[in-house]
């Protein structure tokens, strides 16, 4: 009795073998290249949604430091300029104090030199950090601060005259994605300021006036105790903001280690793989070859 051994069903079983080989090497040679178990949310299947909500969530909180970097850049801006104040604020009180003593006598100080100091003043109060008025308030564009507007009239009133004032009328804050609202800075106009600046207003109006060089001797002492205050304040929200960029920088490397482990490859698991489906595609297409060079004739 004659046999044939028939080949075509042999080979189709081979072929679809080596393709499934096939796919699966480029998955595993894709994952060994990307680091990612797939390079689609479609290859993830039920864990895309998953990985998109840590996705979002980083990519919020990222957002979020930006944003509070640099209102932190403007409250150090802030923090600075106010020491420079707090300075000054105390050198002037040294000098009244010799001028009312008559260590000095009260010529000492002249109006160009309490003109000076408000200039000094007025410079330090219309800080910019990059095109930003530290002290002008929310949304400020144009320096808030000018000791010689019509509609400022110092006196020594309390609370003291803030005419001088062009800034916004509300602080400048920072608002977090979760609706956190956050301080920055101050506003020129606040107290310790506007104290100052009607003070050294008054000196240059009467340098020569004893009675005027101990009653600004007085409200600088009352200035000095309100800019230390001010201070203080600007130092809490640095503190804030560093807390938040702090907190924020922890949850983003939680969350990216979560997404890791999601859509993260296995790399030692995956060169393993490769090399296993690398020598079952050299045992497949050694079969084939084999299969293709064999001849019925051989078996009739």
């Amino acid at each position: 009795m004659i046999s044939r051994i028939g080949t075509f069903a042999n080979s189709n079983a081979l072929v679809a073998a080596t393709l499934r080989a096939q796919g699966k090497l480029a998955d595993q040679q894709a994952q060994q290249a990307s680091g990612k178990k797939s390079t689609t949310f479609g290859g993830l299947g039920g864990d895309a949604s998953k990985l998109l909500n840590l996705a979002g969530q980083s990519a919020r909180l990222t957002a979020d430091n930006a944003a509070a970097t640099s209102a932190s850049t403007l409250t150090q801006s802030a923090y600075s300029a106010v020491g420079d104040i707090l300075d000054l604020a105390t050198t002037i009180r040294s000098q009244l104090a010799s001028a009312v003593s008559g260590t000095n006598g009260s010529g000492a100080i002249t109006a160009d030199t309490a003109k000076n100091w408000l200039s000094t003043l007025q410079s330090e109060l219309n800080t910019q950090v990059g095109g930003v008025y530290v002290f002008g308030g929310q949304g400020a564009d144009h320096a808030p601060v000018d000791f010689t507007a019509a509609a400022y009239a110092p006196t020594a009133s309390d609370p003291p005259d803030t005419g001088y004032y062009q800034g916004a009328g509300t602080q400048r804050t920072f608002t977090t994605s979760q609706g956190e609202v956050m301080g920055v800075g101050l506003l020129a106009s606040d107290p310790g300021f506007a104290r100052l600046a009607n003070t050294l207003s008054m000196i240059a109006a009467a340098p020569g006036d004893a009675a005027t060089l101990q009653s600004a001797y007085g409200a600088l002492g009352t200035a000095v105790t309100q800019l230390g205050a001010h201070q203080a304040a600007i130092s809490s929200q640095a503190a804030a903001l560093d807390t938040l960029i702090s907190n924020n920088t922890d949850r983003i490397t939680t969350l990216d280690n979560l997404a890791t482990d999601i859509d993260g490859a296995d790399l030692a698991t995956a060169t393993v793989k490769v090399t296993q489906y690398q020598s079952q595609l050299e045992a497949l297409y050694s079969a084939i070859s084999k299969l293709s060079s064999d001849s019925l004739l051989k078996y009739l």
